[in-house]
């Protein structure tokens, strides 16, 4: 009886220890985030430093997170192309042209709105307000006071944050919109530099919480984004700071890395004393879990970005087939560990941001190669049609279907019909009633 006992008590804390590190896998870094805060809370071992992502210098590096090379047969970027300044000018553009709509709609006042029109001149593409209010006040030739009038009214544009003049205020602003600024939550914007440093005693005593809710407001906290121009034309679920960052550099190589500015990092400091063995222990199995976590993510991070070039490159119409099992028999994982990494984590790409798991796709049709190409692309190339068609005389889904077919797709007009609903077109009839409608 004793040996069973031994033995159940040993299994059942290598079962405890294995469900705590694959909860670690499928946590984004804001939920991550939230986990260490409350652990480095109760643990005097553990140091933890949580970037803000309200500057562009670098952040330091998370454990066990070196740069992955992406593999793919890279075509040459030449030096000086300008692509990606072309990309960050047009999005800029984009989204100048998007808050000058909504001023002219929050604005009546004449004077107002060309007040309002000085403050968008000075509006970064990250979403914050790029001078001081005296500066902005002097060009527009107003008092301090009726500047500031026309900013707070400048606050109500969407997506919610732009204008700001600090991290504090980016943040404060979304939290508002969204009902969440509760006194708690306020206290610990106010104590932005103590969560920096990863204080948590001073924050546990700011905010007059326990470690639990401390969790669960830095968790709420890391899931704004703190540069909400950058993503203004996102899906609400993706305006926050992404998890995982895909660059090419002038070889035209393609690199993914932790975003450093989201990801939390930890550090072990011994404390001396016998009664802090189990909490030293515990603090350096927190480290290399942490790391092994971060390693794993850019392990497959990179695999399927390596298997989905195309698409990385040229869009979601040139998806190729790819699942967990596809990655999982590839690096010498369980399918369930690559399902569990994937979900939840968002990449930032030159194409925009998007789910990790928005390159894992099935085979969806049949190519006169003998590959299959996926739902995902055939809707994508779906839509490309669509787009370039003629106004005045829409494309059917038979002759979709042809199109395809042209291109060396084997696609059933049913196929053809249910992919278009599904990527939210109405058929050719109304098409041509809507365009006819808009002219």
């Amino acid at each position: 009886m004793t040996g069973l006992h031994l033995h159940q008590s040993t299994s059942q804390r290598l079962t405890q220890v294995m469900q705590r590190a694959i909860g670690l896998l499928q946590m984004d870094h804001a939920e991550l985030a939230g986990l260490l805060i409350e652990e480095a809370a109760e643990n005097p071992c553990l140091t933890l430093t949580l970037p803000q992502g309200d500057a562009d210098s670098a952040a330091p590096e998370p454990a066990g997170a070196e740069r992955r090379s992406v593999p793919g047969p890279w075509r040459p970027a030449f030096l000086g192309s300008g692509d990606e300044i072309e990309t960050l000018r047009a999005h800029a553009d984009g989204l100048h042209a998007h808050v000058a709509r909504q001023i002219g709609l929050i604005f009546r006042d004449t004077r107002a709105r060309e007040i309002a029109m000085v403050f968008l001149e000075h509006l970064e593409p990250s979403g914050w307000l790029g001078a001081p209010l005296e500066d902005i006040a002097r060009q527009a030739g107003c008092p301090a006071a009726e500047a500031e009038a026309v900013l707070t009214r400048l606050y109500e544009v969407e997506p919610a944050g732009l204008f700001a003049r600090s991290l504090s205020e980016c943040l404060r602003l979304q939290l508002e919109e969204a009902g969440d600024l509760t006194p708690p939550m306020a206290r610990l914007l106010d104590a932005l530099p103590l969560l920096a440093k990863g204080d948590t005693a001073a924050l546990l005593a700011r905010c007059e919480v326990d470690a639990e809710e401390l969790a669960a407001l830095v968790t709420r906290l890391r899931r704004l984004d703190p540069k909400p121009g950058a993503h203004f034309d996102d899906a609400p679920e993706l305006r926050r700071a992404p998890d995982l960052i895909a660059e090419r550099d002038e070889l035209g190589q393609w690199h993914v890395e932790l975003n450093a500015a989201s990801a939390p990092r930890i550090a072990v400091t011994p404390v001396a004393g016998a009664e802090h063995r189990a909490a030293l222990k515990e603090a350096r199995w927190l480290e290399r879990t942490v790391s092994r976590r971060n390693s794993l993510v850019l392990d497959v991070a990179a695999h399927v970005l390596g298997v989905q070039y195309e698409a990385l490159e040229q869009g979601p119409a040139y998806l190729n087939p790819l699942n967990c099992a596809d990655v999982a028999a590839n690096l010498g994982v369980h399918e369930t560990t690559i399902n569990r990494v994937r979900n939840g984590l968002l990449i930032q790409t030159p194409r925009g941001m998007m789910p990790l798991r928005a390159f894992f796709a099935r085979g969806g049709a049949g190519h006169r190669d003998g590959s299959h190409v996926p739902a995902e692309a055939i809707s994508a190339r779906i839509a490309g049609l669509i787009a370039a068609e003629r106004p005045d005389k829409p494309l059917t889904d038979q002759e979709l279907a042809t199109r395809l077919a042209e291109a060396g797709l084997r696609v059933s007009r049913r196929t053809v019909s249910n992919r278009r609903r599904m990527a939210g077109f109405p058929g050719a009839a109304q098409r041509l009633t809507s365009k006819g409608r808009e002219e």
